[in-house]
């Protein structure tokens, strides 16, 4: 007797509702509050924590914190890598093997964390002297502390993991809520244990200490979550392969990508001198702190695509769409306005000799991270739909063809070279990461509309390079903000969301009277 056909398995009700357009917007500001809260809370604790460590201790903690970002990518992807395969295998109804998954990535991102840490720990005397530098009368103090910094790298890249299943459930709340706590602590609590010592291993160990509270949290609120995580601690040998495959690739963008960011300010000094470099890094750090709204977008529609790959096609080209159309939206007036009154800006926070030098450095960076931003939500669907390798080539291609231009362009022209060839290279890579995630999961997404957007994005940006009065800047912006305006109500926003813009401003309406 034939069995039945068995009907496929469908996802959890929790990743449905996840999936839709008003929860992605929910978690995405989840993330930047999670962002957002350290800068915060930095801003209040570094002050104090200069007065308390004095300058010296300050800068190397300023590296340890670094260090430890950095740290962070020694899971070698695979902690995007598991994201994607616990996003695959929730939205095909596959739950059962998946602690097994988790365990297995767990496992093998703890042994690449451990090779890691010996390295780290038995070039302590290295890193101290030849990378950080520190002067001589910290550096037995330094070398100390490098101990505990270095034996937490798989506490790191585990951590990663946990997180990143959490993500792939899409629990934002709970994963910025110990992002926050992590943050806060990251600052408070060497401002504590600096009324206590003011010994960089006392402060190093209250850091660690800080990422061993973190994991455990994410791994308490994985087993909340997961069914039968304590009981099936197993061994998958069949994703070991996915995640090595997935997780190469992502490591190739996530280490050559920044190299080709801070690569430019090296060859400034190279070329030009170590005084120019501040003329070009201030605009650089001011404009890049936009880069949060396309990560936290980013990260939030990077467990949705990959879920939405597996079960509706149709959907994900909306979530698509409507992901690159936000990230134009919340951009654009931002960028417009750094361009228009860069002058206006540098004078007031910085002086005008800043005003004089780095104005076309601001402007021309302000384009490029547009684009770039624009950038990032093709390039989490080409990761999450099993693509990374697509990235990671073009990241590979970019590389000498970026620094030989940046190598000829620096010494003729300067800073502001250096500035419009970074912009060019990431307008260039951002149009070659549409093109490809078009050809290859979204073509109707590739529309006339979408087209339509981008141009309006560039036209107007080598007009806003004017030196003009201040009265007639104050006239542009007004004459773009209505442009604006138009092209967002147009083709930013999709019929239905129109519809309901305008039922919530009727709301907002006072009642009429009979």
């Amino acid at each position: 007797m034939s069995s039945a056909p068995t009907e496929p398995a469908k996802p959890p009700d929790q990743i449905l509702h996840a999936l839709r357009g008003k929860s992605l917007a929910r978690n995405t500001v989840w993330n930047l509050v999670g962002q957002v809260s350290p800068l915060v809370i930095a801003a209040f604790t570094i002050p104090p924590l200069i007065r308390r460590l004095g300058v010296e201790r300050f800068g190397v903690l300023t590296l340890a914190w670094a260090l430890v970002g950095y740290f962070s990518l020694f899971d070698l992807g695979l902690g995007r890598a598991l994201t994607k395969v616990v996003s695959d295998r929730l939205a095909s109804g596959r739950e059962r093997g998946l602690p097994a998954a988790i365990w297995t990535a767990v496992l093998m991102m703890t042994a690449i964390g451990a090779c890691f840490s010996i390295a780290i720990c038995s070039s302590v005397n290295w890193i101290a002297a030849s990378l950080l530098k520190v002067p001589p009368s910290l550096f037995h103090e330094t070398v100390l502390a490098l101990y505990p910094l270095g034996a937490s790298i798989p506490l790191i890249t585990i951590t990663t993991a946990f997180r990143g299943v959490l993500e792939a459930q899409h629990r934002f709340a709970a994963v910025n809520g110990v992002r926050v706590f992590m943050g806060g602590f990251s600052f408070l609590g060497p401002l504590v244990a600096s009324f206590f010592s003011t010994s960089l291993f006392v402060i190093i160990c209250i850091l660690v200490a800080g990422r061993f509270i973190t994991c455990a949290a994410y791994l308490l609120l994985c087993k909340s979550t997961v069914n039968d995580l304590w009981s099936q601690f197993a061994w998958d040998s069949r994703v070991t392969s996915e995640l090595l495959s997935l997780g190469g690739w992502i490591t190739v963008s996530n280490l050559v990508a920044p190299l080709m960011t801070y690569a430019d300010r090296f060859l400034i000094t190279y070329f030009l001198s170590v005084s120019v470099v501040a003329y070009y890094t201030t605009p650089f750090e001011l404009v890049t702190k936009l880069w949060l709204i396309p990560g936290a977008l980013g990260g939030v529609l990077f467990p949705a695509f990959a879920a939405l790959v597996v079960i509706d096609q149709h959907k994900l080209e909306v979530t698509y769409g409507r992901g690159v159309r936000a990230c134009f939206t919340l951009l654009y007036p931002a960028v417009m306005l750094l361009i228009i009154f860069a002058p206006e800006g540098l004078r007031v926070w910085l002086g005008p000799v800043f005003a004089l030098k780095s104005t076309a450095v601001l402007r021309w960076l302000s384009v490029g991270v547009l684009f770039n931003s624009l950038a990032q939500i093709p390039y989490a669907l080409l990761q999450a739909a099993h693509r990374p390798d697509v990235p990671g080539k073009l990241h590979l291609a970019e590389v000498p063809v970026y620094l030989a231009a940046a190598w000829w362009v620096i010494p003729r022209y300067g800073i502001a070279g250096a500035a419009a060839i970074w912009m060019l290279r990431l307008t260039a890579e951002a149009l070659l990461l549409f093109y490809f995630a078009a050809r290859a999961l979204v073509p109707h997404a590739f529309s006339t509309g979408f087209v339509t957007l981008m141009l309006v994005s560039a036209l107007p940006l080598p007009l806003l390079a004017l030196n003009l009065p201040l009265l007639a800047k104050a006239g542009l912006t007004a004459l773009l903000i209505c442009g604006y305006a138009i092209v967002v109500w147009r083709i930013a926003l999709a019929g239905h969301e129109r519809s309901a813009l305008l039922a919530w401003i009727s709301t907002l309406s006072p009642a009429r009277g009979d």
